[in-house]
Protein backbone atom coordinates (compact mmCIF):
# COMPACT_ATOMS: atom_id res chain seq x y z
CA UNK A 1 0.00 0.00 0.00
CA UNK A 2 2.84 2.66 0.52
CA UNK A 3 4.53 1.85 -2.22
CA UNK A 4 0.84 2.80 -4.37
CA UNK A 5 0.79 6.07 -2.26
CA UNK A 6 4.43 6.85 -3.86
CA UNK A 7 3.51 5.88 -7.30
CA UNK A 8 -0.10 8.69 -6.88
CA UNK A 9 1.93 11.34 -5.20
CA UNK A 10 4.62 10.88 -7.76
CA UNK A 11 2.47 10.62 -10.50
CA UNK A 12 0.24 13.74 -9.53
CA UNK A 13 3.74 15.89 -9.23
CA UNK A 14 4.53 15.21 -12.66
CA UNK A 15 1.29 15.77 -14.25
CA UNK A 16 1.07 19.17 -12.27
CA UNK A 17 4.64 20.02 -13.85
CA UNK A 18 3.52 18.37 -17.25
CA UNK A 19 0.31 20.63 -17.21
CA UNK A 20 2.52 23.77 -16.36
CA UNK A 21 4.53 23.01 -19.37
CA UNK A 22 1.54 23.04 -21.46
CA UNK A 23 -0.16 26.18 -20.14
CA UNK A 24 3.44 27.99 -20.84
CA UNK A 25 3.36 27.08 -24.10
CA UNK A 26 -0.17 27.80 -25.14
CA UNK A 27 0.31 31.16 -23.83
CA UNK A 28 -1.05 31.25 -20.32
CA UNK A 29 2.63 32.38 -18.05
CA UNK A 30 1.15 32.57 -14.67
CA UNK A 31 -0.79 29.28 -14.85
CA UNK A 32 2.38 27.48 -16.34
CA UNK A 33 4.44 29.53 -13.84
CA UNK A 34 2.05 28.78 -10.73
CA UNK A 35 1.84 25.22 -11.79
CA UNK A 36 5.45 24.56 -12.09
CA UNK A 37 6.37 26.26 -8.84
CA UNK A 38 3.77 24.06 -7.03
CA UNK A 39 5.08 21.36 -8.74
CA UNK A 40 8.73 22.12 -7.35
CA UNK A 41 7.23 23.01 -3.66
CA UNK A 42 5.14 19.15 -3.79
CA UNK A 43 8.80 17.57 -4.73
CA UNK A 44 11.01 19.78 -2.25
CA UNK A 45 8.19 18.58 0.60
CA UNK A 46 7.69 15.14 -0.43
CA UNK A 47 9.32 13.09 2.10
CA UNK A 48 9.53 16.15 4.56
CA UNK A 49 6.57 16.98 6.90
CA UNK A 50 7.26 20.55 7.47
CA UNK A 51 3.62 21.31 6.67
CA UNK A 52 0.38 19.29 7.70
CA UNK A 53 -1.20 17.46 5.27
CA UNK A 54 -4.06 18.93 4.68
CA UNK A 55 -2.67 22.58 4.78
CA UNK A 56 -0.72 21.24 1.98
CA UNK A 57 -4.20 19.87 0.25
CA UNK A 58 -5.73 23.34 0.39
CA UNK A 59 -3.13 24.85 -0.86
CA UNK A 60 -2.54 22.81 -4.04
CA UNK A 61 -6.45 22.84 -4.73
CA UNK A 62 -6.46 26.70 -4.03
CA UNK A 63 -3.67 27.14 -6.84
CA UNK A 64 -5.87 24.48 -9.07
CA UNK A 65 -8.80 27.37 -8.47
CA UNK A 66 -6.02 30.12 -9.81
CA UNK A 67 -5.56 28.07 -12.75
CA UNK A 68 -9.01 26.97 -13.76
CA UNK A 69 -9.95 30.76 -13.17
CA UNK A 70 -6.89 31.73 -15.66
CA UNK A 71 -8.14 29.05 -17.94
CA UNK A 72 -11.42 30.15 -18.07
CA UNK A 73 -10.42 34.10 -18.80
CA UNK A 74 -8.63 33.01 -22.16
CA UNK A 75 -10.88 34.24 -25.22
CA UNK A 76 -11.40 32.29 -28.18
CA UNK A 77 -10.90 33.57 -31.68
CA UNK A 78 -14.51 34.90 -32.86
CA UNK A 79 -15.35 36.56 -29.21
CA UNK A 80 -15.09 40.06 -28.88
CA UNK A 81 -11.56 40.72 -27.48
CA UNK A 82 -9.94 44.02 -27.34
CA UNK A 83 -6.60 41.98 -27.06
CA UNK A 84 -4.03 41.24 -29.84
CA UNK A 85 -3.08 38.09 -30.45
CA UNK A 86 1.09 38.14 -30.60
CA UNK A 87 1.55 34.32 -31.77
CA UNK A 88 0.89 34.05 -35.42
CA UNK A 89 0.34 31.09 -35.60
CA UNK A 90 -2.97 29.77 -36.82
CA UNK A 91 -4.82 27.16 -34.39
CA UNK A 92 -8.32 26.00 -34.97
CA UNK A 93 -10.75 26.82 -32.27
CA UNK A 94 -12.35 23.64 -31.19
CA UNK A 95 -16.38 24.02 -30.47
CA UNK A 96 -17.84 21.29 -28.35
CA UNK A 97 -19.89 23.02 -26.87
CA UNK A 98 -18.47 23.49 -23.67
CA UNK A 99 -16.92 26.79 -23.36
CA UNK A 100 -13.78 25.97 -20.26
CA UNK A 101 -13.31 22.70 -22.19
CA UNK A 102 -13.03 24.96 -26.02
CA UNK A 103 -10.79 27.60 -23.86
CA UNK A 104 -8.45 24.08 -22.63
CA UNK A 105 -8.24 22.69 -25.99
CA UNK A 106 -7.47 26.03 -27.72
CA UNK A 107 -4.69 26.54 -25.36
CA UNK A 108 -3.32 23.15 -25.67
CA UNK A 109 -3.57 23.73 -29.83
CA UNK A 110 -1.14 26.42 -29.17
CA UNK A 111 0.93 24.69 -27.67
CA UNK A 112 1.24 21.88 -29.99
CA UNK A 113 1.29 24.81 -32.69
CA UNK A 114 4.29 26.25 -31.03
CA UNK A 115 6.08 22.98 -31.08
CA UNK A 116 4.98 22.13 -34.49
CA UNK A 117 8.84 22.49 -36.99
Amino acid sequence: MNTLKKIAKWTGIVLIGACGIVLLGGGKITSGTLMIVTAFLLVVLAGKHLVPRWIGIILVCAVLGLVAWNISTTDLPGEVSGNAMACTEVVDTPETGIKFLDQVLYIFGGFAAQAEP
